[in-house]
């Protein structure tokens, strides 16, 4: 290819470092202090910015925005693997889980539509299957036909020809090498990425709920609790559901229900110790003795110092659990993006043979787009004690991908008949072969590129030497036009699926059956 093709190129730059990873997850954050008149535009990402609201209560300690939030959607929005949606599971870890909806749909929220065609597994097996798959035996039946080609050919013209297929040669075999370098660089990708996500457990951290006391704990008005992605004011539960909270915080309720009855015997206890004249007048009180709220206060009081270090050390181990999963999600985030960063193409730019007729290439690159996240998530639902089942419900839309747009070339949509082998997600020009962040933008490259070149190189070499052109597509197995890939990923329209016909029986008259 030449430099002024090369530089007319806009896709990626051979051996040159990914993008910013991952892509998927580029969801505009969602805070309600980026709003004002003179707030910068948010970058485009492909979704909708959301504006959250907060908590009514202007006293309520729960930040709007969870802080791990961000770094759980671009941990997950990669997608190492096929199947992911199902089989991932909220670790917890002592903390109240989210319920199924709100979890699938987080997971589905922070990945492509159809994500399962971005997946670096499809990537790599497309790499291998589509493209070196189907020129794998390229170079040797190039070698084993020149033999029998020369047993009616020989002089100048052949000995020319000879070299431009060892050229052809030369260059089918070093981008197979490209193609197994860079397949195993995916590999090791998709293996790391999905270590990250969990692996077969599928088991990956999820932002646990904040928590807000409105009053002391003895005595509390509400409690606010915030799970990630919340929208709007907190959930809030009244002491009377002092034991529901601790649990919902990891703790265990009968703690809880321990402590309000003995604040209830201690009322009562004050009440019936100050029926007693003596005992009001041993201790100053009013001789009318004491109220209920009195008693209660007195009460509080003896809870707080039997029950005050306890309760601090359950709330302490909260927020160090808390902490601790906030901790593990930006780790696991930190590694997934230094891992995609770290990916490299393999090579880069092989030279056609000089004879190569342009005219019997395609050098358009193919398109390429970076598919993002369909929104930010957005929590429903109440957090729940019971971890997500992960069964997939028998309407499942998601069940439904395997049949949408399987030849939608190398993991990506829709299949370009037009690319050189360099597009896609290897935008290397000519026959490298190069790589953004791994699951993070994908394009769709197609076998006919490089078929295209390898027989124009044959249709040049055979005008130079006044060879049959015919004759030379039909020793390549065609290779000359292209080895294209199927159409059959095009809609078709719903009534013409099936069309009936006068014989769908298969009833053939004897008269008129030509084989009878």
């Amino acid at each position: 290819m030449s430099d002024q093709q090369i530089e007319q190129y806009q896709g990626l730059q051979a051996a040159a470092p990914s993008a910013p990873a991952p892509a998927f997850g580029d969801v505009a954050p969602a805070s309600a202090e980026a709003t004002g008149p003179d707030a910068e535009a948010p970058e485009d990402t492909g979704c909708l910015p959301v504006v959250r609201p907060g908590c009514s209560n202007a006293a309520c300690g729960n930040p709007t925005e969870h802080p791990a939030e961000t770094a759980w959607q671009q941990l997950v929005s990669a997608v190492p693997v096929e199947d992911q949606l199902y089989r991932l599971r909220p670790r917890v870890e002592g903390m109240s889980y989210p319920t199924e909806e709100d979890f699938r749909s987080a997971v589905a929220a922070v990945r492509p539509e159809h994500a399962d065609e971005h997946s670096l597994a499809r990537l790599r097996t497309g790499w291998t299957d589509e493209v070196a798959g189907k020129l794998a035996d390229w170079s040797e039946r190039i070698r084993a036909a020149l033999p029998e080609l020369a047993e009616g050919w020989s002089g100048t013209d052949f000995d020319t020809f000879e070299g431009i297929c060892t050229q052809t040669r030369e260059l089918v075999d070093g981008v197979l090498d490209d193609i197994d370098t860079t397949v195993a660089q995916l590999q090791s990708t998709e293996e790391s990425l999905y270590t990250l996500q969990g692996g077969d457990s599928g088991e990956i951290p999820y932002p646990a709920p904040q928590f807000w006391i409105d009053g002391e704990w003895h005595s509390w008005v509400s409690v606010h609790i915030r799970p990630a992605w919340w929208h709007g004011d907190c959930i809030e539960y009244t002491c009377q559901d002092a034991e529901h909270v601790m649990a919902l915080a990891g703790s265990d309720p009968e703690l809880a229900t321990e402590i309000i009855d003995y604040i209830d015997e201690k009322v009562e206890h004050y009440v019936d110790y100050y029926e007693s004249p003596v005992n009001i007048e041993r201790d100053g009180l009013d001789p009318k003795g004491i109220t209920i709220d009195e008693a209660k206060q007195l009460a509080v009081a003896d809870a707080v110092e039997a029950y005050g270090g306890v309760v601090e050390q359950h709330w302490s181990d909260y927020d160090s659990r808390h902490e601790g999963i906030d901790e593990d999600i930006t780790q696991r985030n930190a590694d997934n993006d230094a891992e995609q960063q770290s990916m490299r193409t393999a090579a880069g730019d092989r030279d056609y043979p000089a004879v190569a007729d342009s005219k019997y290439m395609s050098l358009e690159p193919p398109s390429m787009h970076q598919p993002t996240g369909t929104a930010a998530p957005e929590a429903t639902q109440d957090p729940s004690l019971e971890a997500p089942s992960g069964e997939a419900p028998a309407t499942d839309p998601n069940q439904s991908e395997e049949d949408e747009g399987k030849s939608g070339g190398l993991a990506s949509g829709p299949s370009s008949t037009g690319g050189g082998f360099g597009g896609g997600a290897y935008g290397g020009a000519g026959g490298g072969a190069g790589t953004t962040t791994a699951a993070a933008t994908t394009g769709a490259a197609s076998p006919t590129g490089l078929g295209a070149g390898a027989g124009a190189v044959a249709a040049g070499g055979a005008a130079t030497t006044g060879a049959n052109r015919g004759g030379m597509s039909g020793m390549m197995g065609g290779a000359g036009g292209g080895r294209g890939m199927p159409a059959d990923d095009q809609e078709r329209e719903a009534d013409v699926d099936l069309v009936e016909n006068e014989n769908m029986w298969g009833y053939v008259n004897e008269d008129e059956d030509p084989y009878a």
